[in-house]
C-alpha cells in the first residue's frame, strides 16, 4: 500500500460529499464580475487585519517592522491570482496541484525572510472566512434576487471549503489514502 495522498481522487469525494453541482460551479462563475469589482478592497481589509497579528504580521513586514509595502502588493496579487482561478471553478487536476503549491509555499520558509516559521494554518483558514464572509455580504447587497444571492453564498461556501485540504496539505503529515 502506497502512503501517497491522490488529491484528485480524494479532492472528487469531497465534491460529492458536500453537495457540490455543476449549478454550483456555473453560480461561481456568473459571480465572478462581482467578486472581481470587490477583490481589491477585500484584500485590503484582509491584509489590515493580517498587520493586526503578530503571528502573520511578521509575513508582510520589514526588518525593522514596518509594513512592507511592495511585498504585501505582491501578496495581494497572488491573492488575486488564486480568486480568479477559484472563480473559474475548475475540476481539473491543475487546479488541485496549484492548491497543493500554495500550501507548500505557505509552509515553507519564506525566501524573502529566512527564519521565519510556516504561515500559522490559522491564518489560511481565517483568510478563507473571511471571504466567505465577505461574499455572502457582497450578494446580499448586489443581488436584488435574495434567493439567488443565498444560492450564490452556498456555492461559494463549499467551494471554498473544498479548498481547505488541498491549500494545508503541506502541513500535514503522509497519511494512507483511505
Amino acid at each position: 500500500m502506497s502512503n501517497v495522498i491522490d488529491w484528485s481522487a480524494r479532492f472528487a469525494e469531497m465534491f460529492n460529499f458536500v453537495g457540490m453541482t455543476e449549478e454550483d460551479r456555473q453560480l461561481i462563475k456568473t459571480s465572478a464580475p462581482l467578486v472581481l469589482a470587490r477583490l481589491g478592497a477585500f484584500n485590503d481589509q484582509i491584509y489590515d487585519r493580517l498587520l493586526e497579528y503578530p503571528q502573520a504580521r511578521q509575513f508582510f513586514v520589514t526588518a525593522d517592522d514596518r509594513p512592507d509595502g511592495p511585498r504585501i502588493e505582491a501578496n495581494k496579487q497572488t491573492m488575486i491570482s488564486w480568486m480568479r482561478a477559484t472563480m473559474a471553478a475548475p475540476l481539473n487536476d491543475g487546479f488541485i496541484r496549484y492548491l497543493a503549491a500554495i500550501s507548500q509555499m505557505h509552509h515553507n520558509t519564506p525566501l524573502h525572510r529566512p527564519g521565519l516559521p510556516s504561515v500559522p494554518p490559522r491564518f489560511i483558514m481565517g483568510v478563507l472566512s473571511f471571504y466567505q464572509t465577505g461574499l455572502a455580504e457582497l450578494f446580499e447587497e448586489k443581488m436584488s434576487d435574495m434567493a439567488l444571492a443565498w444560492r450564490t453564498s452556498k456555492a461559494w461556501n463549499k467551494w471554498l471549503m473544498l479548498q481547505v485540504e488541498p491549500l494545508l496539505a503541506s502541513y500535514m503529515r503522509d497519511e494512507k489514502d483511505e
